[in-house]
């Protein structure tokens, strides 16, 4: 029995195929020979045979139960929640792409491509990236299930989003392009991250009113193409998709959701909706109202608010993928008023205030106190000497959501990213423990 490509969820094998050669013992031995090929919740059967009575028909009806359930069954252990990691290959120094631990991951989402300003996908850092994807074919091997993605644009990659969905000759020529890197490297899919249509992102990013109703068009054509190309493998099609109120009603959900295999909620730099004081990078659950706090983002500032809203939005859950950073902010001048949480600071030390987890653990948990928050589900670190406040995901905050995604029936959950773990995959294995065999 092989597996082969996931079907449009990513979650269950597209294709079940299996052949069996039973014996049945008649007024004479024969062989009969049991064929077929199904997907999920289907089965299609083949069987030439002749027999002589009754008894003898039974006795094949049980064996073809028996193939029947071993089917269902190997389709049910293929069911797991999606666990999906992105690996940024301008990311973390001296940690290479054969390190990444496959064998725990149902999804790589490679990072990254962007678009040009002729309109083209181009690999952003050919250096790094083109070995990388050159090597696919091998690291497979580690895990034969794994599919892998390949992310475009990014924070740092979205100049041009808004020029590349604005016609139909440009989002035809910009699809076309994607498609060429798919089909060079191998891929099994696309994941847009638009940082962001109608507001854009970065000042200097191109932007238009009609950003909304363009990426729904974009990405029609780009299921359209994929589809085309990939005749009966199914081709990816997923989004990094925003979590902050003030983008979430820049985002025809409903449409992007009949378009879309899912969307990876990026549940995480929540902080900066609270500018002025040190807060929760990735609650999931809303902050305390208080005076001291914007409104606004004590309610929305969190992963469950953005599931809510999604929900609400005509999504299903299976097509939320809820996003955790392996990552943590840190300020510093916090006083030590209520462990330095929600206080004000005078700055953001290191490389624009973040820190990975590796570097937490090695550095700060052994020499900081930590604290659980009960009601936002995550915790941090605080020192009274250095006044500096970290707000961080660990092992348990992870477990905690983890077991969110379960009960709220989602489809799994992703996380930025994989450099960034500590060198026992701390992280990654506490989302594994709690979604596998789910």
């Amino acid at each position: 029995m092989a597996a082969t490509t996931g079907n449009r969820l990513g979650k269950f094998p597209r294709r079940l195929n299996y052949r069996l050669w039973l014996p049945i013992w008649t007024s004479r031995r024969q062989t009969v020979r049991l064929t077929g090929s199904g997907g999920t919740g289907q089965l299609r059967e083949s069987i030439q045979m002749r027999m002589p009575s009754l008894r003898k028909a039974g006795h094949l009806l049980i064996r073809i139960a028996m193939v029947v359930c071993c089917t269902m069954a190997a389709s049910q252990a293929a069911t797991t929640k999606r666990i999906i990691g992105y690996y940024y290959g301008k990311g973390r120094p001296g940690y290479q792409f054969s390190q990444v631990p496959f064998q725990k991951l149902t999804h790589l989402i490679y990072s990254q491509a962007k678009p040009t300003a002729r309109g083209d996908c181009e690999i952003a850092h050919p250096d790094l990236d083109i070995p990388n994807l050159l090597a696919l074919k091998s690291l497979r091997a580690q895990n034969p299930r794994l599919l892998v993605l390949l992310s475009v644009g990014g924070w740092s990659g979205s100049t041009y989003f808004s020029d590349v969905a604005a016609t139909p000759s440009a989002r035809s020529h910009f699809s076309a392009s994607c498609l060429r890197v798919v089909e060079k490297y191998g891929i099994d899919g696309l994941d847009i991250d638009w940082e962001y249509p109608v507001t854009g992102g970065k000042p200097t990013d191109h932007k238009r009113v009609s950003d909304k109703e363009n990426y729904v068009l974009l990405l029609k054509q780009m299921r359209s193409d994929l589809d085309a190309f990939g005749h009966e493998r199914h081709l990816l099609l997923t989004i990094a998709s925003t979590c902050y109120r003030n983008h979430l009603n820049d985002l025809s959900l409903k449409e992007m959701s009949d378009v879309v295999d899912w969307f990876n909620l990026m549940g995480y730099d929540f902080n900066e909706m609270q500018p002025s004081r040190t807060s929760h990078n990735s609650g999931l659950f809303a902050w305390p109202m208080t005076s001291e706090l914007d409104a606004d983002a004590s309610k929305y500032a969190n992963s469950d608010a953005a599931v809510r809203w999604y929900l609400t939005h005509g999504v299903p859950s299976e097509k939320i993928v809820l996003g955790v950073p392996f990552y943590g902010q840190v300020w510093a001048g916090v006083p030590s008023e209520n462990g330095g949480l929600y206080e004000p600071y005078r700055g953001r030390p290191g490389e624009d205030g973040v820190l990975s987890y590796r570097e937490i653990e090695q550095t700060y948990l052994p020499i900081y106190s930590r604290h659980w928050d009960d009601q936002v589900k995550v915790p941090w670190l605080y020192n009274k000497g250095t006044k500096n406040m970290i707000s961080y995901e660990d092992a348990q905050s992870i477990a905690v959501k983890a077991q969110y995604v379960i009960q709220k029936q989602l489809g799994g959950m992703m996380f930025w990213d994989l450099g960034q773990d500590d060198s026992k995959s701390t992280l990654l294995d506490a989302i594994h423990r709690q979604l596998e065999g789910h």
